[in-house]
């Protein structure tokens, strides 16, 4: 059985995961130390049982949390060594757990701009191939997100979120390309940081929904070239929201 919640607990926000197990709750505290600096690559982390201590936990919930941080690249245990922060090209950084404990995406310039220029590799080759293969409900299910946004803005943030996701993932799978829709899953992540971030960042919310219909509208008239285009436009607002150079 776990020890009572401490004061040390209390400031490092254990508290706050009631939600979750206590297992669960040291891996998402630990986790959002990490992606906030306060632990930085090559850190060594408290020892154990400091860590039991301050939170007033069990040693097992302890280890289990190391090792879930080490399954996602944030962290290494090595005898005698302890645990030690690794450097962030080993995080598994599009994994929506690891993107969940992130506590200020929208401060983090670096990830930011690594996400958005991911998308620029893969999302206009996808809206090109979406208007060469789209089948009637391919174009359906991208109109379906599409007036969910309309629907959504101005008043209603989190449904223009959903809505651009769905006309995303729908464009992606549009391309009937195996290995894109493979890694929606994964690519999924990526998009929903980036539109958490800059959906109420938008001013020019019309100009956004505008380049939305002309991807829409270009795949719909199988315009390849003219898709392609379409959707670098669309990233090119994304990163004037988030002043990233394109």
């Amino acid at each position: 059985m776990e020890s009572p919640v401490s004061a040390d607990a209390l400031a490092w926000g254990l508290a706050d995961q009631r939600n979750a197990t206590v297992h669960d709750a040291v891996v998402n505290v630990l986790g959002n130390r990490i992606l906030a600096g306060e632990y930085a690559p090559g850190d060594a982390l408290p020892r154990e049982d400091d860590l039991c201590a301050m939170l007033g936990v069990s040693r097992t919930s302890v280890r289990e949390a190391v090792k879930v941080l080490s399954a996602k690249g944030l962290v290494e245990a090595r005898r005698r060594a302890g645990v030690r922060v690794l450097a962030r090209d080993n995080w598994r950084i599009l994994d929506p757990v690891v993107l969940s404990w992130h506590p200020a995406i929208q401060d983090d310039q670096e990830l930011l701009a690594g996400l958005l220029e991911a998308r620029r590799i893969f999302e206009p080759a996808a809206a090109e191939l979406a208007a060469r293969r789209a089948t009637g409900a391919d174009l359906a299910e991208i109109e379906r997100g599409y007036q969910a946004m309309v629907a959504g803005i101005p008043h209603d943030p989190a449904a223009v979120c959903q809505g651009d996701l769905a006309f995303h993932k729908a464009v992606i799978a549009a391309s009937h390309n195996v290995v894109l829709s493979g890694l929606v899953g994964m690519l999924e992540a990526a998009l929903r940081a980036t539109f958490i971030v800059t959906n109420p960042l938008m001013e020019a919310q019309s100009r956004a929904l505008s380049a939305h219909k002309a991807v829409l509208d270009a795949i719909r008239i199988r315009d390849t070239a003219g898709a392609r285009l379409a959707m670098n436009r669309l990233l090119d607002i994304a990163a004037d929201d988030l002043h990233l150079t394109p």
